[in-house]
């Protein structure tokens, strides 16, 4: 058995995975700011309670599996023990591998969360059998990965292609990354949810209560404007990477999938009706994660021999 870790911009979940990548059993808890809310991962003791979760789940698991080795998903840029830099996390050069390996005896290695998710995807969900693709993962920021004959693309000291800092507009929106106009700012699912509750005094930024939202007021005008110009960059930088990959296939994750069936086709048509693309193209295959939410923890868990990126 292996043990995979998705720590997300907004909740982590540790999962007990097994040879044919099936999750038997899981767990999750969101993670806030500023608020004392119980059962959840505070980020004013972000390292702290991470750690204490994380282990205490181990060592259930251990009970009564044994445990091949731990990976670790990472919304940012790592090598294999080390959290170099997350910014939706405000985590700087972090040895949590090295920590939990101590404080365990396992093997950790830690890679990038899109990455991750997109491996996952390609071994047991919709990346496979395609031999160039891409996987966006859309929720509190984009990540991605590139899928070229058949194998994730990797650069060569860290994990790269971070499709979310990609500048769409000059002198536009400060990323929290510190640089302005950055894709992720247009396009991430947080940035559209903050937009709507601003504009229409919404207080419950949950998924499930905005999707509701947007579909019974789908007819006022200010949110067409808002979805319309969500949709509009979102719609950019994809062509963008679609010009420069050209791939078969892109699948979504992350918290977009909860609202794919209001924005899925709209994106699909804005790319393909605007002159975005520059080679002309009838038809793009858009699919939408089929392990949910669970890639990145299935991802995390393999331990492949290929590594995401080169020491």
């Amino acid at each position: 058995m292996k043990i995979g870790i998705d720590i997300g911009g907004s909740h982590i979940g540790i999962g007990l995975v097994d040879e044919k990548g099936i999750i038997v059993d899981k767990e999750e808890k969101i993670i806030i700011k500023g608020d004392l809310k119980q059962d959840a991962i505070h980020k004013e003791n972000l390292k702290e309670e991470l750690e204490n979760f994380i282990i205490e789940k181990i060592n259930v698991f251990k009970e009564n599996n044994k445990i091949e080795n731990i990976g670790i998903a990472v919304p940012g840029t790592v090598n294999k023990t080390t959290i170099i830099r997350a910014v939706n996390l405000e985590i700087d050069n972090y040895n949590i591998g090295r920590i939990i390996e101590e404080k365990t005896n396992i093997k950790v290695h830690l890679r990038n969360d899109a990455k991750c998710s997109a491996l996952a995807e390609l071994k047991y969900g919709n990346l496979k059998g395609y031999e160039n693709g891409l996987f966006l993962c859309i929720g509190t920021g984009v990540g991605g990965a590139v899928i070229y004959n058949g194998s994730i693309l990797e650069a060569k000291k860290v994990p790269g292609y971070e499709f979310s800092h990609m500048i769409i507009q000059k002198n536009g929106n400060l990323c929290s990354c510190g640089k302005r106009g950055c894709f992720e700012t247009y396009a991430s699912i947080k940035r559209l949810k903050e937009k709507i509750a601003k504009e229409f005094c919404i207080h419950n930024l949950d998924n499930d209560f905005i999707k509701e939202f947007i579909i019974k007021n789908w007819n006022d005008i200010r949110l067409k404007y808002l979805i319309n110009l969500y949709i509009e960059n979102l719609a950019i930088g994809v062509s963008n990477l679609i010009n420069i990959f050209e791939p078969e296939i892109i699948v979504f994750g992350g918290g977009f999938v909860d609202y794919s069936e209001i924005f899925l086709e709209l994106l699909k048509q804005k790319i393909l009706t605007t002159n975005l693309l520059f080679n002309e193209r009838n038809d793009i295959i858009l699919k939408l994660a089929k392990l949910g939410n669970d890639a990145g923890i299935i991802g995390a868990s393999l331990n492949d021999k290929t590594p995401i990126f080169n020491e």
